[in-house]
């Protein structure tokens, strides 16, 4: 008897350990149980041979740095929490950089974020030898844009609308701007430029550390919009500076400063101020600087020389599109020889091309129906380019390397799936951010060659082991105009094709955006997955002018915002329809900004098909919207009259039906929640029935203390209370 006793046992046990809970939103937005695993602030040395990152200390929680040897695979503890105190104060890390030589520390504290990608915060430099602790600008928490000077002897940061600069061997510091105000602004970007250029730095040492590079902003024309604070008993207005369709920009320029001459240049790129300066890179020398320049309609992109001793300078490449030039953020300065490497999207879909200085001969080095993503950087000594793009599939991502003159391309990663290198200085290493859609992000060492050396974290998520997790299966929608479409779908663990699901749809739809993807969800993907243990089949769809699959695909979405997307989210519920597992008349629609955009159009211009919609921070019409996206997806509201109508949403309000939850933010700096007021005004006006909730002075991502749970709680409630 003792085997069968045995087998029981064993099988009882068996049984137990299969057994799983369902997930709670709780775990989700309050405990934060599915965040991913990541290594962070991974920072490479000079030598290449190793890098350094950041690992809690398990007792405090408190940021520490190790360093990883390549050869060995050792890690050592660099600096512990213990050593990073100040007046018997523990100093928080938030991230780091290293001066060349590894002497000094410079330590960046709690953060305190100010729009988008902007943030202020203390900065500390940290002498390695003798542990000593220095605060910069005499403890300020207000520092924005610090970075240490290329040769490791100085630091610059922007402190009220100001650019100083430290010398670190003496402490001195010294103004490079003095004329700071809420309107001109020395490197920092206004609001506009930070929200749809994505950047927030707006100065940049040349490499040789001999001079400094910064825009200014003068943004004194822009016209001020409120945002209102009703929580204090009397309510407060805060002004910020928005330009909306149609309306005057900053005037922003471009300068130099000599360090050795005390000497402030500005740099020549004609006399029209109403441009854009998304982007200026240094060259191979700090007496040339490139500066991109863009037209207001956004379909000329210029890329201008600049003598940075005399200012002038001249016009060595020109971009040009149809619609819109989207910028590129990988133009690489080869450091050996007077060239260029610069993506484009004028062949039809993003390529590297090899430029001179003066910009003849380009010579394109990539081709195909196929798009870059971004270009990883040229490793000049063997004549080597390294990218990452969607050669493989428009759904993935996936790392190459090619010679300079494109005759071969070799993928050097591994996996289907999505990935993301940080290469070292030598480009002998690469470390490689890699998940799939079931597999969360692994942190993993290889050499260039594409051969893997280690696994430096494994990205393990243990919540995930106590659920029944199940992910999106992957598949192409063919329209009724035969055009097929990258979709994902996602079934309930407990399945059964002989009954009949509501489905959930989620979706953005916005121009170059992409939803259906083979890599690890975020926190939306989770809520999805709770979703599918309420009994919902979760659908989403790239519409046509989405991207990866090329500039013309992208395209069709100029000009209105509302059409294709509208029509193939249409085909996508037409798809779901015939599905014999799916209740035809249960489809509903969630999305967040653009998606937000999306839900409000389904449920007006397409309500035949979809019957109940969540909109989380929506444009309601892009005449609300901010001068630089609205303009560059829909042309000048001078020269689209029409277009700009067609995707008024306010001008369907009459075809409403079903039921439509909209959730903004009243504090929302990016879509107002005027969108909101003015939609609902019109619902008013022709008596249409709607529900809205407001975040009290919560911004466009809605976070912080309760919001997101909540918000998620009250998606799920609408949903299984109406769809």
């Amino acid at each position: 008897m003792k085997p069968i006793v045995i087998i029981l046992t064993l099988l009882t046990i068996s049984i137990y350990c299969q057994e799983k809970i369902p997930i709670t939103l709780e775990e989700i937005y309050s405990e934060n149980a599915f965040a991913e695993n990541k290594t962070e602030n991974i920072k490479w040395l000079p030598n290449g041979e190793a890098f350094t990152f950041n690992k809690k200390n398990e007792s405090n929680g408190f940021a520490e740095i190790y360093k990883h040897d390549v050869k060995s695979g050792t890690n050592t503890l660099l600096i512990s929490e213990s050593d990073l105190y100040l007046d018997s104060q523990p100093i928080q890390m938030t991230s780091y950089q290293w001066t060349r030589d590894g002497n000094y520390l410079l330590i960046q504290g709690p953060t305190e974020s100010i729009w988008r990608h902007s943030s202020q915060a203390p900065f500390y430099l940290f002498n390695v030898a003798t542990k000593q602790i220095t605060p910069l600008a005499d403890g300020s928490n207000k520092l924005r844009n610090v970075k240490l000077s290329p040769d490791g002897k100085m630091v610059g940061f922007v402190r009220s609308h100001n650019i100083y600069m430290v010398d670190l061997a003496n402490g001195k510091e010294t103004a490079i701007t003095n004329d700071g105000t809420e309107n001109i602004l020395n490197g920092e970007f206004d609001w506009v430029y930070e929200e749809e250029f994505g950047l927030a730095d707006a100065w940049q040492w040349s490499h040789d550390s001999k001079k400094i590079a910064f825009w200014k902003f003068d943004q004194t024309r822009v016209k001020e919009f409120y945002l209102i604070d009703e929580i204090p008993f009397y309510n407060k207005i805060i002004p910020l500076k928005y330009p909306k369709v149609g309306e005057e920009n900053s005037i922003v320029k471009v300068f130099v400063a000599d360090l050795s001459t005390d000497k402030v240049m500005k740099m020549d790129i004609g006399n029209d101020d109403d441009i854009y300066v998304p982007r200026i890179f240094w060259t191979n020398t700090s007496d040339k600087l490139a500066i991109l320049k863009l037209n207001r309609k956004q379909d000329v992109l210029e890329m201008y020389l600049s003598d940075t001793g005399s200012g002038s300078s001249k016009v060595i490449i020109t971009d040009t599109d149809p619609c819109w030039v989207d910028v590129p953020n990988d133009v690489r300065f080869l450091k050996s020889r007077d060239q260029i490497v610069w993506s484009s999207e004028k062949s039809g879909y993003r390529h590297a091309y090899l430029f001179d200085y003066n910009g003849t001969q380009p010579k394109q080095i990539t081709s195909g129906d196929w798009e870059i993503t971004e270009i990883a950087g040229v490793d000049e000594e063997n004549d080597l380019l390294y990218f990452y793009g969607k050669k493989d599939s428009p759904i993935e991502q996936q790392i190459y390397r090619t010679d300079l003159n494109g005759k071969s391309i070799e993928k050097i990663s591994e996996n289907a799936g999505w990935h993301e290198p940080i290469f070292s200085p030598n480009y002998n290493y690469f470390i490689d951010y890699y998940s799939n859609i079931s597999t969360p992000t692994k942190t993993l060492l290889y050499n260039s060659d594409g051969s893997k050396i280690r696994v430096l974290n494994d990205g393990n998520i243990p919540v995930l082991e106590k659920h029944n997790m199940v992910y999106p299966e992957f598949l192409t929608v063919k329209t009724t105009d035969n055009v097929e479409l990258n979709a994902c779908i996602t079934k309930p663990y407990n399945f059964d094709p002989n009954k009949k699901y509501k489905v959930l749809v989620y979706g953005y739809g916005g121009p170059g955006s992409q939803k259906v993807l083979n890599k690890c969800g975020d926190h939306r993907d989770r809520f999805h997955q709770y979703m599918t243990e309420q009994d919902y089949i979760i659908f989403t769809l790239d519409n046509r002018g989405t991207g990866g699959r090329g500039k013309a695909f992208k395209n069709l979405s100029y000009g209105d915002l509302s059409k294709w997307s509208v029509n193939d989210q249409v085909e996508g519920a037409k798809y779901l329809a015939s599905l014999p597992y799916v209740d035809k008349n249960r489809i509903g629609f969630w999305g967040w900004s653009g998606g937000g955009y999306l839900t409000i159009a389904l449920l007006t211009k397409a309500a035949d098909y979809f019957s109940t919609g969540v909109a989380v921070a929506p444009v309601t019409h892009f005449f609300t919207y901010d001068a630089i996206f609205a303009e560059r997806q829909m042309n000048l509201p001078a020269n689209n009259p029409e277009g700009y109508q067609r995707a008024n949403l306010q001008n369907y309000v009459h075809l409403l039906k079903g039921k439509l939850m909209i959730i903004h933010g009243t504090s929302d700096d990016n879509v107002h929640y005027q969108n909101v007021m003015q939609f609902v005004d019109k619902c008013v006006e022709q008596n249409k029935q709607l529900d809205i909730f407001l975040y009290p002075n919560k911004n466009h991502s809605i976070t912080g203390g309760n919001a997101r749970l909540h918000l998620f709680t009250k998606a799920r409630n609408y949903f299984n209370d109406n769809l």
